[in-house]
């Protein structure tokens, strides 16, 4: 009898400890959902202008890495601070790196300074698009999915929001029409390989 009291005890105790630490993880997801939620409202409410980033951002935390879209010639330093400079692609520093689970978020310009995005409406599906990361020494090889199709007329009203989970993604985005900011332009890229660069001629292979 005390031998089946003794067991009913440590059954009781186990089930207790189950039972709370499910309590626990319950709540500390309920705290991390909220954490988000509240992020998302800080989001959405601030001034906003994805074309224009630098009124709104001014990350100084460059990514060491660069793009390169052979089928129109662009070649452009990817920057976490600035648009607006020679050659420069603007790394949305609240999407994820290049090569990261989730969407990366690329701007440039189409007609100002070097218009690196200027024949972006060419792009086809299937179509190669490269980032050269020279930091983790990885050559990350996209294709387009998608272009043209994606036109956001609210993108102040309704802020560009980039997915940080699921398969590695690519979005290049400007402005629309040409050399205007009606809309934001989004064409859409996934992730099909990543290699590590052993020499130069390995860059755009």
């Amino acid at each position: 009898m005390s031998t089946y009291r003794f067991l009913s005890a440590i059954i009781i105790l186990v089930s207790i400890l189950i039972v709370s630490g499910i309590a626990i993880m319950a709540y500390e997801k309920s705290l991390e959902l909220s954490a988000a939620k509240i992020s998302i409202e800080n989001y959405k409410s601030k001034p906003v202008n994805a074309l224009d980033p630098t009124i709104s951002s001014g990350s100084s935390n460059n990514i060491n890495a660069s793009l390169i879209i052979p089928k129109i010639g662009v070649n452009g330093q990817i920057r976490s601070d600035t648009v607006n400079g020679y050659n420069t692609v603007y790394h949305f520093p609240e999407s994820v790196d290049p090569g990261q689970s989730g969407e990366c978020g690329l701007l440039s310009h189409r007609t100002k300074y070097s218009g690196l995005f200027g024949k972006i409406g060419t792009l086809k599906v299937g179509d190669k698009v490269i980032i050269i990361d020279y930091t983790n020494f990885k050559k990350y090889t996209y294709q387009v999915t998608s272009n043209g199709n994606d036109i956001r007329w609210d993108y102040k009203e309704n802020p560009i929001q980039f997915e940080t989970r699921g398969d590695a993604r690519l979005m290049l985005i400007t402005c629309y029409p040409p050399g205007r900011k009606q809309a934001a332009y989004i064409c859409h890229c996934k992730l099909v390989s990543t290699t590590p660069i052993k020499s130069a001629s390995s860059l755009t292979d």
